[in-house]
C-alpha cells in the first residue's frame, strides 16, 4: 500500500529538515525551501481531508495546530531574525516525525 500524498510531502519535509540539521551551523536556505513547500502541502492535504469531513477528534485538530507549528519554526529558521533556532528546528522536526507516523 502506497503512502497518502500528504504522508509523502511530510516524509520529504522531514528528509529535508535532517539534511538542514546535519548541516548546521550553516543554513541550507535550499532545503528549508524545500521543507517550507513540503510542509504547505503536507497540511492542504490534512485540511482537505478535515473539510471532507475525515478529521474530527481534539487529537486530529490537535495534528494540525502542531503542523502548523512546525511550518512557523522552519520559516523561523529560514528568516531568524537573530541567532538561528536550531533547538527549535530539531523539535519542530521531532513533532514532524511523529505527525507523519500518524498520518
Amino acid at each position: 500500500m502506497s503512502a497518502a500524498p500528504g504522508q509523502e510531502c511530510g516524509r520529504r519535509a522531514l528528509s529535508a529538515l535532517d539534511t538542514v540539521l546535519a548541516r548546521k551551523p550553516q543554513r541550507d536556505d535550499d532545503k528549508l525551501s524545500e521543507a517550507t513547500a513540503d510542509l504547505t502541502k503536507f497540511r492542504d492535504a490534512i485540511i482537505a481531508e478535515r473539510r471532507g469531513g475525515g478529521i474530527q477528534s481534539a487529537e486530529e485538530r490537535q495534528h494540525l495546530a502542531h503542523l502548523n507549528a512546525v511550518l512557523s519554526v522552519v520559516l523561523g529558521v529560514h528568516f531568524p531574525l537573530g541567532e538561528t533556532p536550531w533547538d527549535e528546528l530539531q523539535r519542530a522536526r521531532s513533532w514532524l516525525s511523529d505527525l507523519v507516523k500518524e498520518a
